[in-house]
């Protein structure tokens, strides 16, 4: 365990030890054993608070800014306790913005980012860390303790308040080992494949429903600093039986399947090459079977390296489509093979006043342009000013391009079970949100009585 020695102070006495609650005197047994408890709740609850945990004055002024897992703040300001940990960006000394991206092994490279402010606008810094696929969130979250205290200790030091913090890795955390290196600089016995199985089944009923769904799936990687491979395949078979109130009994009975791979080559800082396919059958899309093959290609107009920061691609897909209808579709085909293009914009920013991200994705098929569909997607967390968050979201798509709709139409019985896909010229969805926060700007205290997970009353559950 990873101790601030600067500003610990000893352990305070146990809850009344002292002596310090009054014990009240005159009252009936009973009546003074209940009114015992309660006092003791009361006036000695100070007692229970770790003074080290205050506010320490003159101490580095630090704002935590992690969206990436796992990121517990409880954990930091606990182990790290000669800073003080505010909740105002506008009053800190050092932004700790954390972000990370996945290795080929299935771990994680973190980049921990120290941005000086005020007295230290311009100190910048940046500290790297590699978990591994089997570290467990312990391990990681001590890990990324012990890079964030020697960062911050620099800091400490540059506001002549120097810290004494002790960093003892733990002994099965091995920092680097799950780097992107080349087949000849490491032995490993999987040539940097990882699979991933697994199998789930649900049953539920009661007098007059009845449902059970059956899933699997399989995954399996390879990356290295040139190439990158991924296949993905999985699968459901469900069955829902409901009883009308006449005594009918609908039953709506679900098949699906896909797969999918990636591979993709990196020609340059900014060049990829890529081949995408898959194959797979939906109910609701009304295919018996479909199969596609595209080859793409992406340019990043920043460097790659610089991703868990910001990002700007554009990347182009040719592709071809196979489908097996399981019905006659609005164009009278029950199989068809048809040409597809597609071209998608992304931009991603992590910035000290919050992130966006925005895409624009359109496709047409080549043997008939007027079938085509565009799409806008994207997402803003900003910080307006001291305490006020705005988050915005949302996405519009318009669809000229359903080829798969039946001729047949749906029933009702359909659109209430939501069994098809339903003709439509465009969907949208769309969410705003706003929080101000005010009150004291630290926030070092640690207090985790009464887990707010596990904190519910009698008025339900409001999830």
């Amino acid at each position: 365990m990873r101790k601030g020695t600067s500003s610990r102070t000893s352990t305070p006495p146990s809850i009344c030890g002292d002596g310090s609650c009054p014990v009240p005197c005159g009252l009936a047994p009973a009546r003074r054993v209940l009114l015992l408890g309660f006092l003791l709740l009361l006036p000695c609850t100070a007692l229970a608070q770790d003074p080290g945990n205050e506010v320490r004055a003159d101490a580095l002024r630090v704002f935590l800014d992690c969206n990436t897992f796992p990121c517990d703040s409880d954990f930091f300001r606990t182990e790290i306790g000669f800073v003080n940990w505010v909740r105002d960006r506008t009053l800190a000394q050092v932004h700790l913005i954390i972000t990370s991206n996945q290795t080929g092994g299935g771990g994680n490279v973190y980049a921990l980012e120290f941005i000086g402010l005020q007295e230290l606008d311009g100190d910048n810094d940046t500290l790297p860390l590699t978990s591994l696929s089997t570290d467990t969130e312990e391990e990681i979250l001590s890990a990324l303790t012990s890079v964030i205290a020697a960062g911050l200790a620099r800091y400490s030091a540059a506001i002549g308040q120097p810290a004494a913090y002790t960093i003892e890795p733990a002994d099965d955390f091995d920092l680097g080992i799950d780097e992107l290196v080349s087949g000849n600089q490491v032995n490993d016995p999987w040539n940097f494949w990882v699979f991933e199985i697994g199998a789930d089944g649900e049953l539920q009923g009661e007098d007059t429903e009845r449902e059970h769904e059956l899933s699997g799936s399989f995954e399996a990687t390879r990356t290295t600093a040139v190439w990158r491979f991924e296949f993905e395949a999985e699968g459901s078979m469900s069955r829902d039986e409901r009883e009308l109130q006449n005594g009918n009994l609908i039953v709506d009975e679900r098949t699906n399947w896909s797969t999918d791979f990636l591979l993709v080559r990196a020609l340059a800082d900014h060049w990829s090459l890529g081949l995408i396919g898959g194959a797979g059958a939906s109910t609701r899309l009304n295919q018996d079977f479909g199969a596609d093959v595209a080859a793409a290609v992406e340019y990043s107009f920043f460097p790659y390296v610089d991703a868990p920061r910001q990002s700007l691609t554009a990347r182009y897909d040719l592709r071809l489509q196979h489908y097996l209808w399981e019905e006659e579709t609005v164009f009278f085909e029950t199989e068809e093979t048809r040409p597809q293009h597609q071209l998608t914009l992304q931009l991603f920013q992590r910035q000290p006043w919050g992130s966006s991200r925005v895409s624009v994705d359109g496709s047409q098929f080549l043997h008939d342009l007027g079938l085509w569909s565009v799409s806008l997607s994207g997402d803003l967390e900003f910080r307006i000013f001291r305490g006020l968050n705005l988050e915005v979201g949302g996405n519009v798509n318009f669809i000229e391009d359903q080829i798969f709709l039946s001729r047949e139409g749906l029933s009702d019985e359909d659109i209430l079970l939501g069994r098809f896909e339903r003709p439509t010229g465009k969907s949208y969805e769309l969410f705003v949100g706003i929080s101000y926060e005010f009150g004291s700007i630290f926030n070092n205290v640690v207090n985790n009585r009464f887990d707010s997970r596990n904190f519910g009353g009698g008025g339900g559950d409001f999830d």
